[in-house]
């Protein structure tokens, strides 16, 4: 072929031969397998599958997978996974509103992520866990993303875009849900849209609950102190992304399979965590301290759920000694003065003032000389409560109560100058007798 004809082909300008000759000579089979070459299975297929992982292959590429039975007699820690039934049932039938109930009728799932970072937009998902009730038991399912290439397959093997749900997760407010709903904006394209769903974060829950008694709410503390389970020979969560890409890179499985067994755990406590938070809401009997019921009393009080708020403070000071139940007495009064039983308010807060410190003392002082001049019009007694709060608050010398300071000299003007009318008030009437 000349130049000129080759430089005129390249141009489009010279006809090519018709599709039927093509035909002819080779099976349209053939030309569409050239043109979508078959993906290349990983190198590891093998040894992983040989290390438990089952190899999933769809439309959109492949993953792994591993599937794990729980009877429901399971016990992790000190905890039945057959108490979560029990569990559910109470929070829909007494507390419908609360941030710990599933709605009725939603399915659920407890959900975990392992990932190759902590943030940024290069970070992926390299295993979701997913455990779901089934029958006589649960089922974790944990996809594996077989390479980087892979990520449009294994996201879509969840089903998160399938149907509303509740998903309850630990810091998945904040990092795991997160993560996942920008994986899949990155992969839009070629993915089903996420379906909404309702999320319950056991950290926010537990922090409620154990605020003030445990110093740190890593998961693997509160199954420690609260959940009775210890692991051995756990991978460290920071390890994670390191055996990852080294088991894509050298194809041995078995360091990986660790972390699955660290997102196992992980999920299993997810469960008695949730068990365990719901059943100190029932107020069975005393197993907690009085700080965490105060908490808890705390927490309905902010969900504006005030009668059962004042249950839960009432229990505490029925059930601890004075040292323990300061903050409770406290709420009891706030309760009983907006009851309009300022007596009984009025001993609540007394009571509250014995042991009580740090801003709950403020509060009470400044309660105390609320009720005193406006309900009780006892003012040298709320003068008294003023002035003793501006004493204890120049001791904290803190900053933040610069605001307060000037409250209270203003108060305390106000009410020297009801005092002053009322007393000369008092010698005019003298006067006139």
């Amino acid at each position: 072929m000349s130049y000129e004809k080759k430089l005129m082909q390249m141009k489009g300008l010279v006809k090519k031969k018709p599709i039927e000759d093509i035909v002819k000579k080779k099976p349209i089979e053939d030309i569409v397998k050239k043109e979508e070459p078959e993906m290349a299975l990983p190198f590891y297929l093998e040894q992983w599958q040989d290390a438990g992982l089952k190899f999933i292959k769809d439309e959109k590429g492949f993953y792994f997978v591993k599937e794990t039975f729980y009877h429901s007699e399971h016990i992790h820690g000190n905890i039945g996974l057959n108490k979560l039934q029990q569990a559910k049932i109470f929070m829909q039938e007494v507390y419908p509103t609360h941030p710990l109930t599933i709605a009725i009728e939603s399915p659920f799932c407890f959900y975990d992520t392992e990932t190759t970072g902590l943030k940024g937009a290069g970070v992926l998902i390299f295993l979701n866990g997913v455990l779901k009730e089934v029958e006589n038991g649960f089922l974790l399912t944990q996809y594996v993303l077989a390479d980087p290439g892979q990520e449009v397959s294994f996201l879509r093997a969840i089903d998160f875009w399938k149907n509303e749900q509740t998903i309850i997760t630990y810091n998945g407010k904040s990092f795991d849900l997160p993560q996942l709903v920008t994986r899949w904006t990155m992969n839009r394209n070629d993915l089903p849209r996420l379906k909404q769903y309702h999320q319950i974060d056991l950290m926010h829950s537990s922090k409620r609950i154990w605020k003030g008694e445990l110093e740190r709410f890593k998961l693997k503390q509160i199954e420690e102190m609260k959940l009775g389970f210890r692991r051995e020979n756990d991978i460290p969560g920071h390890l994670a992304p390191i055996i990852y890409f080294d088991a894509v890179k050298s194809g041995n499985p078995t360091n990986l399979m660790k972390v699955l067994k660290h997102n196992e755990w992980d999920i299993l406590s997810l469960v008695t965590l949730y068990i365990l938070s719901v059943e100190l809401l029932q107020e069975k009997e005393v197993v907690e301290t009085a700080t965490t019921y105060t908490n808890i009393g705390k927490w309905f009080r902010d969900l504006k759920t005030m009668d059962a708020s004042q249950d839960w403070f009432t229990f505490v000071v029925n059930n601890f000694s004075d040292e323990e139940t300061s903050i409770a007495y406290y709420f009891v009064g706030l309760h009983l003065k907006r009851a309009g039983l300022y007596e009984e308010g009025l001993q609540a807060f007394i009571q509250a003032l014995k042991e009580i410190s740090g801003k709950y003392r403020i509060e009470v002082y400044i309660e105390l000389a609320k009720l005193f001049e406006h309900q009780l019009k006892d003012f040298p007694k709320a003068l008294e409560m003023t002035q003793q709060c501006m004493e204890y608050e120049a001791k904290l010398n803190i900053d933040k109560y610069s605001r307060l300071k000037k409250e209270l000299m203003k108060r305390e003007k106000r009410i020297i100058r009801k005092l002053n009318i009322s007393r000369e008030s008092a010698e005019h009437n003298k006067k006139r007798i």
